[in-house]
């Protein structure tokens, strides 16, 4: 149910923390799976103004337009599967991307999507996921090793506090672009 995801202020509280440290307020951002646009409503109030949303439901972004008019007429919003919408993006699009409990729910026939986010990230890549548990939905990967073999350093990474409400096998990463992007 999207509305259920509207009313975890903590855990955008939480990115903005993060994001803050690496982003400045022009810079470029783009967040893979935004649901109901939670946390691109808390940039949007910190102060971000270029912010850009993938979400596979319309009915989430129907709900994002609903409860922040104000955040969604600021962003650009596609709605699709993210196999679908980043390819269409150019190379280098975005200064920061940003997930939270999404990549997760890739499946490692889709891990192709790695690259893709590779391709267009022009700096820094903040990732919010469960690195532990398996389920049907659920395939647990170390972002770190997994963006630093795409050309990425691993600047920052901690297990997620208890208190923005996310489960224990939550981590969070920071990783910048070091190297050009391979030929090919």
């Amino acid at each position: 149910v999207p509305a259920s995801y509207r009313d975890r202020p903590e855990r955008s509280a939480y990115l903005v923390e993060i994001l803050r440290r690496h982003a400045a307020p022009e810079a470029r951002l783009l967040e893979i799976g935004c649901n109901v646009g939670r946390n691109l409503h808390h940039l949007h109030e910190a102060g971000y103004r270029t912010l850009t949303g993938i979400e596979i439901s319309e009915d989430a972004i129907a709900a994002l337009r609903a409860a922040f008019p104000d955040s969604a007429a600021r962003a650009d919003l596609h709605v699709g599967a993210a196999e679908d919408v980043l390819p269409t993006m150019a190379e280098g699009s975005f200064d920061l991307v940003f997930t939270m409990a999404v990549l997760e729910h890739i499946h490692p026939s889709s891990e192709w999507l790695f690259d893709d986010i590779r391709r267009i990230c022009a700096g820094h890549l903040i990732t919010i996921e469960d690195e532990r548990s398996r389920s049907w939905r659920h395939y647990p990967r170390d972002y770190g090793a997994l963006f630093t073999a795409r050309g990425f350093e691993e600047l920052w990474t901690e297990q997620v506090p208890a208190e923005t409400g996310l489960p224990s096998g939550f981590r969070a990463r920071v990783v910048r672009i070091t190297s050009p992007r391979a030929a090919g």
